[in-house]
């Protein structure tokens, strides 16, 4: 029986008809574009789809226009993700359907090429198709970071595969252009740049963070080369018949197709920009750019450690002791203060002028109140409505400065860096309050979780903000008299590095409730305080944590705005 192939590789069988096809497509719409170029490609990666050097150039001014729409794609990303995972979600599947598209389509490509001895025209197209498979396999590896996943070891062979048949035909430091927006590169950088994506990668970076290193990968990797013998006894190498990136050279003897690479000089610049982040923060402290300056020192600080070629790990705030067991889990400020909130309103409701926090107290020192009915031991009814989706959570280990718990994947998915988790171990009452500062996906059902204790002991607060009489025309003790403003909740927390240690106290309220110059009245657990804002500990979309700095009642009502 015959067979016949396609009579035409559709509208991408070559330049000009690739070029009028974009022409059709979406402007201001880049998703429906995204899923028009993606079942383009699809088809022409089919076994009877006919590809030639022609149709290749045509995918070529494809990938172009991709390009752009994937930048566009990125950003609105990185920009909603902390916002609403629904449509994060949504982009990144778009980001991760584009880029697989092309890789399917560039591996048609690369296989017809090798059936066949290459012609002059394949020859002068094979540079650039091995130049977008190795820049696509760290666009594949880019979103994967995105969700904390880790390559498997066929995709470094892909990578190691599509590296060794450049060095075999000798064009691995030629000049190419890949993006229409960017400067020449070789195969040999980006090869370089996707190893030090990889090994830039502590586990704990941010789509933003992520998105930052990637932009600096070409300038870092321009004064980069591999070679097949070491620079000096302390650098990277990589192992192309392995399935890992770059690592560092040890003693021992090494075997296989061993490439090196000297990080010296690149960690040298990481080293002095560090610097100067440092001695900005430590100049301008009470700069209002001195949390950006401190999250970049941060970043710098990871990465200078993951390239240093001497390996000097960052020192643990705490040594690690193996737990196990199940926890209850509450994900996110909102549920949190849910769950907190008491069911009688009224035992929240205004103390006497002789009260204090004896109740804040107790809680700090014994992990909960010793008032029958409290809420950290009640509400187990509600329990099931805020906790976080899927199987119960595991503890696999604990320090002084947080744990380290498996959670299933069905959890994970809906969990970004720098969340508010309260968990509490199934052999005890309290609940403790935690920020996810880790994760590492595990397997297809199970995610790795790093979480950085920030409370032994919580409570749910709630605040109302003080407003002065506007015009008042008396004063009682000599005070202008105050009226209630709005209300809302929020999370007084208490935590003790060491047990015996007096209890430091902070706050977590809503980021839209956070202005530092009003004063509020702070209830909680049947007590009673006026109090502002002091200094900000933490600052993120949703949430602020901060300092509680007591305000006597004449200099809140002095400094309070004037009542609508």
């Amino acid at each position: 029986m015959l067979r016949f192939g396609s009579t035409s590789s559709g509208p991408l069988g070559d330049p000009r008809s690739a070029e009028r096809w974009l022409l059709t497509l979406p402007v201001n719409d880049p998703l429906v574009a995204e899923r028009s170029i993606v079942n383009e490609l699809r088809a022409l990666a089919e076994r009877t789809a006919r590809r030639g050097p022609s149709a290749l150039e045509g995918v070529f001014s494809v990938d172009a226009y991709a390009s752009g729409l994937a930048r566009t794609l990125t950003a609105q990303y990185v920009q909603h993700v902390d916002r609403s995972a629904k449509i994060g979600d949504q982009l990144w599947q778009a980001l991760f359907e584009l880029t697989q598209g092309f890789q399917t389509c560039y591996a048609a490509f690369a296989r017809d090429a090798g059936d066949q001895s290459p012609s002059g025209k394949w020859r002068a197209l094979l540079p650039g198709l091995v130049g977008r498979q190795i820049a696509y396999l760290r666009q594949d590896a880019k979103l994967r970071l995105y969700r904390w996943e880790r390559w498997d070891a066929a995709k470094w062979s892909a990578l190691f595969g599509t590296f060794m048949r450049a060095c075999g035909h000798r064009f691995e430091r030629a000049p190419l252009r890949l993006d229409p927006m960017g400067g020449p590169t070789t195969i040999e950088r980006e090869f370089l740049m996707t190893l030090l994506l990889h090994l830039a990668n502590p586990g704990n970076l941010t789509p933003k963070e992520v998105e930052w290193i990637a932009a600096q990968l070409d300038a870092w990797c321009q004064p980069l080369r591999l070679t097949v013998t070491p620079p000096s006894s302390t650098t990277f190498y990589v192992d192309l018949t392995g399935s890992g990136g770059l690592r560092r050279r040890s003693l021992a003897p090494l075997e296989g197709r061993v490439l090196f690479v000297d990080l010296r000089p690149l960690h040298a610049l990481l080293v002095q920009n560090r610097t100067v982040l440092e001695q900005a923060v430590k100049s301008e402290p009470r700069s209002e750019n001195v949390g950006q300056y401190r999250a970049q020192f941060e970043l710098y600080n990871k990465l200078a450690s993951r390239i240093d070629p001497e390996y000097r790990p960052l020192a643990r705030r705490g040594d690690r002791k193996i737990a196990s067991g199940p926890v209850d889990a509450i994900v996110g400020f909102p549920s949190i203060c849910s769950y907190l909130r008491r069911d009688d309103a009224a035992a929240i409701g205004p103390a006497g002028a002789g009260h204090s926090f004896g109740s804040t107290m107790e809680l700090a020192v014994f992990g909960r109140t010793r008032e029958p009915g409290a809420q950290l031991r009640s509400g187990g009814g509600r329990l099931p409505a805020v906790t976080a989706p899927g199987v119960t959570w595991e503890m696999k280990d604990v320090s002084t400065s947080g744990f380290r718990l498996n959670a299933p994947m069905g959890a994970v998915a809906e969990l970004t860096l720098n969340t508010l988790v309260a968990i509490r171990r199934r052999d005890q009452e309290a609940w403790v309050l935690g920020i996810i500062r880790r994760m590492r996906r595990l397997s297809a059902r199970e995610a790795e979780i790093g979480l950085q204790l920030i409370a032994n002991a919580l409570a749910g607060a709630d605040l109302c903000e003080q407003r002065k009489v506007r015009e008042a025309d008396y004063s009682v003790n000599g005070e202008i008299p105050t009226v209630t403003g709005r209300e809302f909740q929020g999370l007084f927390l208490s935590y003790s590095r060491r047990e015996g240690e007096p209890p430091v106290q902070s706050l977590i309220v809503p980021a839209v409730e956070y202005h530092s110059s009003r004063h509020y009245t702070l209830r909680t657990l049947g007590s009673q305080r006026t109090m502002r804002y002091g200094h900000v500990l933490e600052r993120h979309a949703d949430w602020v944590w901060t300092v509680v700095d007591p305000a006597a009642p004449a200099t809140a009502a002095a400094g309070s705005g004037p009542a609508a």
